[in-house]
């Protein structure tokens, strides 16, 4: 095989572990701002739900008040009713006293349902509150987990790219602009077999003059299809001789 050609397969391999390592180490921040954002809107659904428990224990405790207060008004208008000579003034004391049983009834039907609705709230928070504790433990380990992974891949992308490095200055510029042109145009393949006298990237059928070249493995040899560099890969004759 042609020596250039050697290499940029060689850089192929090389480019195409770094660029998945460099896709991983990407990776880790996007999915540590993911679980910090999940976090974040746990701690405020179980806020708002805490709110809402809080506001309706406050509405409870009001009603409980105005109970409280229509009773005592009441005791206090029973009491008047032993001390009133006048007739009329009897009567009015009477239905004073009829108009706090109606609003204290009232009352009481509504704090009926103000504690069913605080019930309701409790339990609603203390769900989301259980949920964020048990969510914010595993997500925790995972933030502590990817922060390692994040420190030991430092070190595996900087000697990756180094290694890719090392191999680009082993073939010509303008050879090496090619193959990246293809390369990153071509989802990371810019070297194809030819063999089957096909292109194994876009399957196009070659002509027999650049099989033969492929198949000598003395120049560069390109396909007419997809623009990849093509080579023969003599491993797959013996693979086949062999399976007969």
């Amino acid at each position: 095989m042609d020596p250039r050609l050697s290499s940029l397969l060689e850089l192929q391999r090389a480019l195409s572990a770094q660029r998945e390592l460099e896709r991983e180490y990407l990776g880790i921040p996007r999915r540590r701002e993911e679980i910090l954002t999940y976090l974040n809107h746990l701690k405020e659904e179980a806020g708002r739900a805490e709110e809402r428990y809080k506001k309706y224990e406050v509405e409870q405790r009001a009603v409980e008040l105005e109970i409280q207060e229509g009773q005592s008004a009441r005791v206090k208008k029973e009491a008047q009713l032993l001390t009133i000579k006048n007739n009329k003034e009897y009567q009015a004391t009477v239905a004073e006293i009829e108009t706090l049983d109606r609003r204290n009834t009232r009352s009481e039907e509504r704090l009926i349902e103000v504690m069913d609705r605080v019930e309701k709230e409790r339990k609603l928070f203390e769900q989301k509150r259980k949920e964020m504790e048990e969510r914010e433990s595993a997500l925790q380990s995972e933030l502590a987990e990817l922060e390692e992974r994040e420190k030991g891949m430092t070190a595996r992308v900087d000697e990756a790219r180094e290694g890719t490095e090392q191999l680009r200055h082993k073939i010509q510029p303008e050879l090496y602009n090619r193959f990246i042109r293809v390369f990153d145009g071509k989802q990371g393949l810019a070297v194809a077999t030819a063999n089957g006298s096909h292109c194994s990237a876009c399957n196009i059928r070659l002509t027999p003059r650049l099989v033969q070249l492929a198949k000598r493995g003395q120049d560069i040899v390109v396909c007419e299809g997809c623009q990849r560099f093509l080579y023969w890969d003599h491993s797959l004759d013996e693979n086949q001789l062999s399976s007969l």
